[in-house]
């Protein structure tokens, strides 16, 4: 083989390298159109028995969900539990009885109600719906 003779000419690399990426586009296809037509975030909805979390006055965590739960004066109530500065997973401090967020010191009171800023805005009530001895819940529309 001389000097000027290569392996591959130029436009046979070209065509290698178009044909490359075209394969990688068709695949990145199906987990694109997957997310996009993902409707809900497992994080997000939440269903348990009523039976198996025995609900009390104080708050208390949902596996491994941001859904709080107690048992409110006539019902069920539940708190999604990220912060309304920067949504950052606020957790709930019996001894202080108040909201904690861990990233930028926010505080909110047993409600929900902010305490101690940055955030302005107040921890969001999530949806419940008692349905066949199950309670069901929704993340709420932030």
């Amino acid at each position: 083989m001389t000097i000027d003779q290569s392996l591959y000419s130029r436009r046979q690399v070209l065509s290698l390298g178009r044909k490359t990426l075209l394969v990688l586009g068709v695949g990145c296809l199906y987990p694109v159109s997957h997310y996009l037509r993902a409707k809900e975030n497992s994080l997000a909805v939440a269903r348990i028995a009523s039976s198996e979390m025995p609900l009390k006055i104080n708050w208390q965590r949902l596996g491994q969900t941001r859904f709080w739960l107690r048992q409110g004066n006539d019902r069920v109530e539940a708190m999604w539990a990220s912060c309304t500065h920067l949504g950052c997973e606020v957790n709930y401090d019996s001894e202080q009885d108040q909201w904690l967020c861990p990233c930028h010191g926010s505080h909110f009171d047993r409600d929900g109600q902010p305490v101690l800023g940055p955030a302005v805005s107040p921890l969001v009530r999530a949806e419940v719906k008692e349905k066949d001895g199950f309670y069901l819940l929704h993340q709420p529309a932030v």
